[in-house]
């Protein structure tokens, strides 16, 4: 590192910068700026100028500390390679560099110095400009300056001043035995003593680690690279070692655990060494430990805790050589090492006796992975997953899959397959296990490679078996469930990846599994899990996949009912067998060979036993039995035996049997009854038939076989256990009783309504069919499950039972009672029926959840007279949330005379929706600047594509908006047209309303005109695209007097659809309160709208949204990088460029407080708007605050920049505050811009001086409106310190301000590090006079590392003082003052009377207003207005000022009250602030409102005291009494109103 600080002599001092911070980029073409620099070519004019030669070094210091200045003689006893080299230069004439040598000089540096950087750095002025540049090459300093620095010198300038530069020492070049060296500079001499280990203790070794990996192999083979620095290095260690899973590697190639000189050529796992030299040597050992970081070699390898370490020693390296050590890790094959991250650390050291130097460590990560494919799968022969033996066996062959992918690193050792028909969780069934197999000798095992399928001799492997446990055996005892194949102890199974191997077996299930499980189909689990000792992954092992094989061959109870009754009558003719049962015993009846089966009669058919003739089910017990008394069989029952024939997989019949079943309502037998003993198949057919149906409804009737018993096959019986199989009927009789319950509609509850609370649900229970039998029981129920909300019935929940033909269903009817007007042949047959209440779902309270109607006698139904039930409900809960719905269900269940149990027929429901008729919805806020929307909060809305600013261009403009929408006719229940009334929030004003959005069912409903609104009432229309993508033309009106907004919207359908008839509203609204606007203060704005009718006479329902909003209209910063000691702050002010209110009179003014360290430059104020225009503003400064007032215009945004000089000294650390807000309004409502830790540097690199001395400036500065103030004279004194005392010597001079700036110049000449009193001569007329001292010091190291004792002194004694008369001046740029002086003006001062004794004082909050008239009647417009404004709680006196007036000049003060208007009469009462008061004016003691420049004018707000005239006249006795009455009268009413005018001021303050 380089660099530099240069010293000129000319008047102007050089400011040096951290040149740290600069980067100099040389200029091409396509640069915009180019720096001109004379050639640096080494051949120039002259030869180098080179500073060790022409007697221009003023000293030289040497350091070995970054921040140390160093020593200039001496002995330096470094610990570090690190050195600075600082050079003090002088005399060097500009006029010779830039005439001769190029515009550059050269320094030698001394050889044992290395710099460690060639690059060019800049060289920067005091104005931050870069002059010139500095760097390194061929072990010389060059500087360079540009042609035109130097042709801007005076012609007898000269160079002084300082750079240093950052390297390291070269170890050649010190003494080979104490590490030593002496350099001789013309300030001294310097020896640095490095020590006898030197060459150990700072040479340079570097480390880095590598390692590959075979993926077929077992070991890690790793690369270690040292590479020695430009010095070499001897006395070498690395010590290599794991650190992380240590465990599963082991160090391979037999090495030592003594030092032993290593190979240098490859011999298998062996380390060796790449090198041109003497090989290093290695050993095995333990691992290191904090005090032995390069580990002693042990006794024997037993000693060491493996894996342990390995060392690798180096006697010596030459300079910048590079040496190799590979060495091979052996990974375990006995631990699970799958993706665990084996971490492996190499360190270098060097080492002499007993001291040892860490120079560098490099740490590589290898995880073992595998990526696998594992299947198991069924091989299927012929399309069929199965064959069969000759006894029926089922045998199934599987394949168990390995594959392991090529992307894996590492193989898998002892691999094992294995195999499981009960595995844990995924077992077959337990009772199928006794029947299913392995076949022992089917066991396989493939390999693949290519395409070549290689089967496993089965000598290289083995095949183990177990039945429920791991102790797997070689010997198939009785029936194992599970088995294992792995290799043997001499060639176990290795999968390398890219390997696939795959193993085969065959299963044998027997047909006896359906039995078991007594079901015609089955399912057989099986599980493939593998395993190998390198890698687990699931339970133990590597991981597991299941199959799953269904067998459904088998049919034990098939049951068939025909579609179609009998169509006519049907003889059956019976040629076998016939049997009957007497006595329960089953007898042959030969007497009869045929039966009638009657037309309408139900055929069914039961197969029985399709299991391929392998079980017997002749001794099982069989039984048939029909549900109903209704019906009953018919004649007999055909049972026919057939066989199974497996060449054609059919069914044959054999012969047939009768049994007479006739009349019964159930049968039963065993086969083995009628004669059977065998394994056939059997069909049952048979008929049934209804009784007479006349007095039948609807009844479901179910048959159902049952088989129970032994089922037998060979000597093994399996007992069944009512294995049935059924089918339904519905018969239909000719008594027919319909019952439907349909949903109306829902009723909202009546204002203060102490019953049906919650409104109530209108159902209607429609009754048909024939009659309603006496006893008929009809029950309405309320619906209880899940996502359905509770409603109840109530003692009154029968509205009515109507008997009669309807003209209008109840459905086309809005309520009851239209109902009922619109049926007028209703009879009410409420008295058939007996209510019966019941609460069976556990309600709360009086409430229940049945209503059960009885008829009291048979109701005939003819001529389509039907029963009409009218029930309501009570909802439990109604919805209060937009959008939310709740849904209502009620059932309806009827109960006939031959039922012994209800039946539901069917159930209905009702919803309520939250906002069904209107609701609103917050939708989002954002801010429009004019061109671009940007989204603050979102709500419904995320983005600015549904924003208007079309429309908004047309009404409010900028700003920040709240917007919502309100959906009307959500639920679907509106019919017609409708308005809707909207309160704009207070705070705000209308943006835009337009329709947003409308449902399917909507998209006729638009905007309507109304007309008679009245005169305060303005139509307003716009056109947008709404989110239907459509064109939407809105009309709408707005009366801005009572800032509320119509529309009218119609026609509404009402489809009872949620969110389909409906249509969407937004609504925008910008933002006009000040405290929000202007204070930044966050506030909730509550939009309510209320739905009305079509004439806006009736309100139907209200919602209401609220929005919070809170958006600084001002902004400030400050840039990224410094230059020196000021920043340049910017001010945004009015953001948005909206409209804002005025705070300042009619002005809009903002608030800037500087921090106690910042000095303005007032001078620097600029002011642009958006398009970069200068704009005019008013400014004002005042220094006793350091704060600063700037007026802007409105409707513009503003740009503000200043710059500020921060009085700190260099080097320091300081935070730094700068804080803007809106006159009038908190301070914590604008932007407080804060740089946490500010700090510059004057000196990188080196002091600066100057044979010339630095220019004090004066600015003179108009503190109310910032103009510069010329012809003031100051007196300037020098002064000295002497101890707390300043005092002044004989030396001064005086001057005049111009153009508001006063500069020091010759013959007078300030200096650095004096004292100077600067004070005011004369003050302009119309100013506030100053006669304060300052002071101000610039202090200069002078070329040395520190200020002198008496500089100190003095910036301590200014640091005690007030800062706004004392400064230190830091650098000769910032010498300066900055001196205001206040206008007189006409002073305002604001004071209060707030009771009628007049004691009481205190400030009422509020905003006051005051303006300035020319004339005594207040009339025209005010020449200023000014405020003074009172926060709740504040008690000081206020005063404000008018100011740039003419001296000597009548003007008039008026305070304006609520209207604006002057307050021109003293003894009316008027409304300020909306309190009434009577205004008081005082000028210098007297009533008046006149005054000139320097008049204070006192006005004063107090409440008015009446009193009653004295009349001159008599009066007769009557008036007189009748006066006394008035005056008692008057009292009390002037008490009341008194106290309460004081109780509204108090609540004010």
């Amino acid at each position: 590192m380089l660099c530099a600080a240069y010293v000129l002599t000319i008047h102007s001092s050089a400011e040096i910068h951290n040149l740290e911070n600069y980067t100099y980029a040389e200029s091409n073409s396509q640069s915009t700026t180019t720096m001109q620099y004379y050639a640096r070519s080494e051949s120039s004019t002259n030869d180098a100028y080179i500073i060790n030669d022409h007697n221009n070094i003023k000293s030289v210091k040497i350091s070995t500390d970054k921040n140390s200045e160093g020593i200039e003689n001496g002995t330096i006893t470094p610990n570090t390679n690190y050195l600075k080299i600082k050079v003090e230069f002088k005399d060097i004439h500009a006029d010779t560099l830039e005439n001769q040598y190029n515009c550059s000089f050269r320094y030698n540096l001394p050889e044992f110095f290395r710099s460690t950087s060639t690059t060019e750095r800049p060289i920067i002025d005091k104005n931050n400009k870069q002059i010139g540049t500095i760097h390194v090459k061929n072990g010389q300093a060059i500087v360079t300056y540009t042609k035109e620095f130097l042709e801007n010198l005076g012609d007898n300038a000269t160079l002084s001043g300082n750079f240093f530069l950052e390297g390291e020492v070269d170890l050649t070049h010190l003494d080979k035995d104490d590490g030593s060296i002496n350099a001789e500079f013309p300030s001294g001499s310097i020896k640095l003593e490095y020590g006898p280990h030197y060459l150990e203790k700072y040479s340079e070794v570097k480390v880095d680690k590598s390692y590959t990996k075979d993926k077929n192999s077992d070991y890690i083979k790793y690369t270690l690279t040292v590479t020695a620095g430009p010095d070499g290095s001897q006395n070498v260690y690395v010590v290599d070692k794991f650190t992380n899973n240590k465990n599963l590697v082991t160090y391979a190639g037999d090495i030592s655990h003594t030092p032993t000189a290593l190979g240098t050529i490859e011999d298998g796992q062996k380390p060796y060494e790449t090198t041109t030299d003497t090989p290093g040597k290695i050993y095995l050992t333990n691992q290191p430990t904090s005090d032995k970081e390069v580990p002693e070699p042990v006794s024997d390898n037993s000693k060491i805790n493996q894996p342990g370490s390995i060392v690798w020693s180096m006697e010596k390296l030459q300079p910048n050589e590079t040496r190799t050590l590979t060495y091979y890790v052996l990974l375990t094959d006995k631990q699970d090492v799958r993706n665990k991250d084996i971490t492996n650390k190499a360190s270098v050291f060097n080492k002499k006796d007993y001291e040892t130097y860490l120079k560098g460590s490099s740490e590589k990560t290898f995880t073992p992975s595998i990526n696998y494919g594992m299947t198991k799968n069924i091989i299927s022969m012929n399309g069929q997953n199965y064959t069969k033996d000759q006894d029926g066996n089922y045998i199934v062959q599987y394949r168990l899959n390995f594959t392991l992918n090529a992307n894996s690193n590492y193989p898998l050792k002892n691999y094992a397959f294995f195999d499981y028909l009960n595995y844990s969780g995924r077992s077959t069934d337990e009772k199928m296990l006794p029947y299913i197999s392995y076949i022992k000798d089917s066991v396989e095992l493939h390999k693949i490679v290519g395409s070549t399928d290689t089967t496993i001799d089965s000598s290289l492997y083995k095949v183990q078996w177990e039945t429920n446990g791991t102790n797997y055996k070689d010997t198939y005892d009785g029936n194992p469930k599970r088995f294992k194949l792995s290799g043997t102890e001499d060639y176990p199974i290795t999968i390398c990846p890219g390997d696939s191997y795959y193993v085969t077996y065959k299963l044998k299930i027997k047909p006896e599994v359906y039995a078991a499980m007594q079901s015609g189909q089955v399912t057989i689990k099986n599980v493939y899990a593998n395993d190998a000792d390198n890698a687990k992954y699931l339970a133990g092992m590597l991981d597991r996949t299941m199959t799953t094989l269904d067998l459904n061959d088998y049919t034990w109870i098939q049951k068939i009912k025909d579609s179609n009754l009998t169509s006519n009558e049907q003889t059956i003719q019976m040629n076998s067998e016939v049997y009957v049962k007497k006595d329960n015993v089953y007898e042959k009846d030969s007497s009869v060979n045929s039966f009638v089966v009657p037309k309408g009669s139900y055929k069914y058919t039961v197969n029985l036993n399709q299991s391929q003739n392998q079980f017997d089910i002749t001794h099982a017990t069989l039984k048939d039995a029909l549900s109903s008394d209704i019906m009953h069989y018919v004649g007999y029952v055909k049972i026919t035996a057939y066989e199974y024939d497996d060449s054609s997989n059919t069914y044959k019949d054999k012969e047939s049997k009768w049994l007479k079943i006739d009349k019964q309502k159930s049968f039963e037998l065993k086969l083995s009854e009628l004669g059977w003993s065998n394994s056939y198949g059997y069909r049952f057919e048979y008929y049934a038939q209804t009784k007479d149906l006349s007095e039948i409804g609807q009844i479901k009737v179910t048959n159902t076989f049952t088989l129970n018993g032994d089922v037998v096959k060979g000597d093994q019986t399996f007992k069944f256990n009512n294995k049935t199989a059924s089918q339904t009927t519905q018969v239909n009789g000719f008594y027919n009783l319909n019952v439907n319950k349909s949903a109306w509609y829902y009723e909202k509850p009546v204002e203060y309504a102490t019953t049906w609370e919650n409104g109530a649900f209108y159902w209607v229970i429609e009754v048909n069919g024939s009659a309603i039998r006496k006893g008929t029981q009809i029950r309405d129920a309320v619906v209880k499950e899940n996502n359905i909300t509770d409603s109840y019935l109530h003692s009154d929940s029968v509205v009515g039972i109507y008997q009669g033909k309807l003209t209008k269903q109840a459905g086309a009817c809005k309520n009851y009672q239209e109902f009922l007007d619109s049926n007028k042949g209703l009879k009410d047959k409420s008295e058939l029926f007996d209510q019966e209440y019941t609460n069976n779902k556990n309600f709360s309270g009086n409430n229940k959840s049945e209503l059960t109607l009885t008829a009291k006698q048979t109701i005939n139904l003819e001529n389509d007279e039907n029963i009409y039930i009218i029930v309501k409900t009570e909802p439990s809960k109604i919805p209060t949330v937009n959008r939310t719905t709740f849904d209502y269900k009620n059932e309806v269940l009827l109960k006939d005379t031959t039922d012994k149990s209800f039946n539901k027929r069917n159930d209905a429901t009702l919803s309520l929706h939250g906002g069904g008729d209107l609701l609103k919805e917050f939708n989002c806020t954002f801010s429009y600047d004019g061109k671009q929307a940007t989204i603050l909060t979102p709500g419904t809305d995320k983005n600015t594509n549904k924003i208007a600013k079309n429309i908004l261009d047309q009404t409010t403009g900028n700003g920040i908006y709240a917007s919502w929408v309100f959906k009307v006719n959500y639920a679907g229940d509106l019919k017609g047209d409708y308005r809707v009334l909207e309160d704009i929030p207070e705070g705000m004003e209308l943006g835009y309303i337009r329709i947003k959005w409308h449902g399917s069912s909507a998209s006729f409903v638009e905007s309507k005109t109304m007309d008679d609104l009245g005169s305060d009432w303005k139509q307003y229309s716009n056109t947008a695209t709404n989110d239907n993508y459509q064109s939407q033309s809105t009309t709408y009106y707005y009366n801005k007097t009572t800032n509320k907004a119509l529309i009218k919207l119609g026609e509404f359908e009402d489809k009872h659809t949620r969110d389909e008839c409906s249509i969407d509203v937004q609504v925008v609204c910008r933002v006009t309160d000040s405290k929000v606007l202007l204070g930044g203060e966050s506030k909730t704005f509550a939009n309510k709208v209320t739905l009305q009718d079509e004439d806006g006479e009736e309100h139907l329902a209200t919602a209401s949204s609220t929005a919070a909003l809170q958006k600084n209209s001002l902004d400030k910063s400050h840039p990224d990088t410094f230059k020196g000691q000021t920043i340049k702050y910017t001010i945004t002010a009015n953001t948005l460029a909206q409209k804002l209110p005025s705070n300042d009179g009619n002005k809009l003014t903002l608030v800037d407080e500087l921090g106690d360290t910042l000095e303005l430059d007032i001078t620097s104020i600029e002011a642009k708007d958006d398009a970069g225009e200068t704009v005019d503003i008013e400014k004002a400064f005042n220094p006793k605050t350091n704060t600063l007032e700037i007026s802007i215009p409105n409707e513009k945004k503003i740009i503000i920049t200043y710059t500020v000089t921060v009085n700190i000294p260099p080097d320091t650390t300081s935070k730094v505050s700068n804080k803007v807000y809106w006159k009038s309004y908190r301070s914590d409502g604008g932007k407080n811009d804060v740089i946490p830790d500010f700090k510059y540097n004057l000196n990188a690199g080196g002091s600066t001086t100057s044979t010339e001395n630095p220019e004090l400036s004066i600015k003179k500065i108009d503190q109310d409106n910032a103009s510069p103030m010329s012809g003031v004279t100051f007196d300037i004194y020098e002064c000295e310190l002497d101890g707390d005392t300043i005092q002044c010597t004989q030396k001064t001079t005086s001057g005049q301000t111009e153009n508001g700036v006063l500069t020091v110049k010759a013959p007078f000449v300030t200096s650095y590090n004096t004292i100077y009193e600067v004070k005011e001569r004369n003050t302009p007329d119309g100013y506030v006079k100053d006669d304060s001292s300052y002071y101000i010091i610039c202090v200069d190291k002078k070329n040395s590392d520190d200020y002198t004792d008496y500089v100190k002194q003095c910036i301590a004694y200014f640091k005690k003082q007030s800062n706004m008369k004392y400064k230190v001046a830091y650098s000769s740029t910032d010498f300066n003052l900055t001196i205001y002086n206040s206008q007189k003006g006409i002073v305002v001062k604001k004071a209060f009377i707030n009771n009628a004794a007049g004691t009481s004082h205190k400030p009422v909050s509020g905003t006051y207003r005051f303006g300035l008239y020319e004339n005594s009647q207040g009339s025209g417009s005010p020449l200023q207005v000014k405020t003074i404004t009172y926060s709740t709680g504040e008690t000081e006196e206020k005063y404000t000022k008018f100011i740039n007036l003419n001296l000597n000049t009548n003007y008039y003060v008026f305070e304006l009250d609520d209207e604006g208007n002057p307050i021109t009469d003293t003894s009316q009462e008027v409304k300020v602030n909306k309190l009434p008061y009577v205004v008081d004016y005082k000028v210098n003691g007297n009533s008046t409102s006149k005054a000139i420049v320097g008049d204070e004018v006192i006005v004063t707000n107090s409440l008015r005291t009446k009193k009653l005239p004295s009349a001159g006249s008599r009066l007769t006795l009557i008036y007189r009494q009748l006066g006394l009455v008035m005056v008692g009268t008057s009292f009390i009413v002037l008490l009341i109103i008194y106290k309460n005018r004081g109780k509204e001021i108090e609540d004010r303050r």
